[in-house]
């Protein structure tokens, strides 16, 4: 039964609230959200944009998607479904969603359940225990829900996914820009953005995850030689168009906070895709391994931390940290409510 109700604006801003908590590329937080007369907007804030590594707004798309797909989440737990309208106003590019509401008298299907999830799902970039079994099956049914394709990428293909890595390393490597933009990124452990130097391996821990992009050298310190077993999946679309990298938001978060709800630990890689040479190798990885969508758009690291007594292997490792917790902007700073 649905009753057609007004949220307050209390509930809204909670809602936001956790919103926010979505991954993003390096942390940006490229979201600016305006409640006016019952309607949530979404717009892309370019101001906190990387363009010297995403000169298309690519990245800020997709993690508008991936917060986008977190409200829904909130509202749901608050009994409030949302009426998305993506990309609704051809002549304003920077306004992403709108959003109505309807109130329901029960909780709307699965999304209901991930609500705990918004706060634990964390981007690890510490090596990986396989996952378990048929643990990944599920996943890829969430993100066919936002006209996204998910493949687990064949472990055979891996040397060609070092290849691929080589290239987007090769590409970067000399270029001043791009490590002043990186560097300005990179940020003291406590800030509202950007990743923080305790997320980051220091320049002593070293293990084999070729996927991972070359960061400047941070605290966080991992067992030296520690290996990478983790899953690659790969998020793809039909098309590359704007929509398309919302689509893939939404559908990256619901892969991740699906695999969190399942106990996986998880890690979005985004470099693999954002130069073209070696975004041509993904996309031929991709179908070798069944994909039929042309456009890759995110890679997936997913597996079993092996940093807690829990594990698999029930072993843990002795001289590794935990990873310093992204900082987020305060729902102040990204939500204009207007009366």
């Amino acid at each position: 039964m649905v009753h057609y109700a007004s949220a307050d604006a209390e509930t809204i801003s909670s809602a936001v609230s956790y919103a926010c908590l979505a991954p993003s590329v390096h942390n940006i937080q490229p979201w600016s959200w305006r409640l006016r007369r019952g309607e949530l907007s979404l717009y892309v804030d370019r101001r906190r944009s990387i363009p010297i590594e995403d000169p298309s707004g690519r990245q800020l798309f997709i993690s508008c998607g991936a917060a986008l797909h977190h409200l829904r989440v909130a509202l749901e737990h608050n009994l409030l479904e949302p009426i998305v309208a993506t990309l609704p106003d051809h002549t304003d590019p920077d306004l992403l969603a709108s959003i109505t509401f309807r109130g329901r008298a029960e909780p709307i299907g699965s999304s209901a359940a991930l609500f705990s999830t918004l706060e634990r799902r964390r981007t690890d970039r510490r090596p990986f225990d396989p996952p378990r079994a048929g643990a990944l099956t599920g996943l890829a049914v969430n993100a066919r829900e936002f006209e996204a394709s998910m493949t687990v990428i064949v472990r055979r293909y891996g040397a060609m996914l070092d290849k691929a890595s080589r290239i987007a390393a090769q590409e970067h490597r000399s270029d001043t820009a791009y490590w002043n933009e990186l560097e300005a990124w990179t940020t003291p452990d406590g800030a509202e953005s950007g990743v923080p130097l305790g997320a980051l391996p220091d320049a002593l821990s070293s293990h084999e995850d070729v996927s991972a992009r070359a960061f400047p050298s941070g605290h966080l310190k991992i067992q030296r030689g520690a290996r990478d077993n983790a899953a690659l999946v790969l998020l793809s679309t039909a098309s590359d168009t704007p929509k398309d990298w919302l689509n893939a938001g939404q559908a990256l978060s619901s892969v991740l906070l699906h695999a969190t709800a399942s106990h996986l630990a998880t890690c979005p890689l985004t470099h693999l895709t954002e130069v073209e040479a070696s975004r041509e190798i993904v996309r031929d990885v991709a179908c070798r391994s069944g994909e039929t969508f042309q456009n890759p758009q995110i890679m997936i690291r997913i597996g079993l931390s092996s940093h807690s007594a829990d594990t698999a292997s029930g072993q843990v490792q002795l001289g590794a940290t935990e990873p310093v917790v992204s900082g987020r902007r305060t729902v102040e700073e990204v939500l204009t409510v207007v009366p």
